[in-house]
């Protein structure tokens, strides 16, 4: 009883468990990107087959002898119609008639004889184009006129400042004669000298009789 009982105490051992987390060596790493790049390679492969079977399926065969009725069924659809059309012939005529029509020459020809004057659309408009050339010449003689005035205006401006530098050179020479030198050197020549003695007053009594 006391061996069953000791035998029911013993602690269970736990198996040995495996390495976890093991390092790769580097030929174990190599072999799984070579079974990775084979791997990519066969799906590619059967990506490719895949996509040239659908290819082929949606692809009508060519270079093959219709059957009767393939050949009847053809011949019953509608034929497309060309995206371009085809350049109309003309006659000798109406080419010569367009040459004209596009060429500058009659266009040239109208415009230095005047003769585009005297059509009826612009016999029409006359009274237009006679108030629009009045406008233009009324636009050339105020442009003349502002260009006067400017002339005018820059020539008094300019007289403006002659007038300024004269009357600045007068004054100046105005007040170099009023300085006392200059008055005491004017008065010499005529024999008059300036009095040094202080002023006096003169006082007058009459006497009386």
């Amino acid at each position: 009883m006391k061996k069953f009982l000791s035998f029911l105490r013993k602690p269970k051992t736990k198996p040995n468990a495996g390495p976890r987390n093991r390092v790769l060596t580097a030929a174990e790493i190599a072999a799984q990107e070579e079974q990775k790049r084979k791997l990519a390679e066969q799906q590619a492969k059967a990506a490719s087959r895949k996509k040239a079977q659908r290819t082929a399926k949606a692809a009508k065969p060519r270079n093959r002898i219709l059957t009767d009725d393939e050949s009847a069924t053809a011949s019953a659809r509608p034929t497309r119609t060309r995206w371009f059309k085809r350049r109309k012939q003309r006659s000798p005529q109406e080419r010569a008639a367009r040459r004209t029509q596009n060429s500058i020459g009659p266009i040239v020809r109208d415009i230095l004889s005047g003769e585009f004057l005297t059509r009826e659309g612009v016999t029409r408009h006359i009274p237009y184009l006679i108030f629009v050339s009045v406008l233009f010449i009324a636009y050339i003689a105020m442009g003349y006129q502002f260009e006067r005035l400017e002339r005018e205006k820059l020539k008094t401006k300019r007289q403006l400042e002659e007038l300024s530098a004269e009357y600045k050179t007068l004054k100046a020479e105005f007040e170099t004669q009023l300085q006392q030198s200059t008055v005491e050197q004017n008065i010499a020549e005529l024999g008059l000298r300036q009095n040094v003695e202080p002023p006096f007053l003169l006082e007058y009594h009459s006497v009386e009789p």
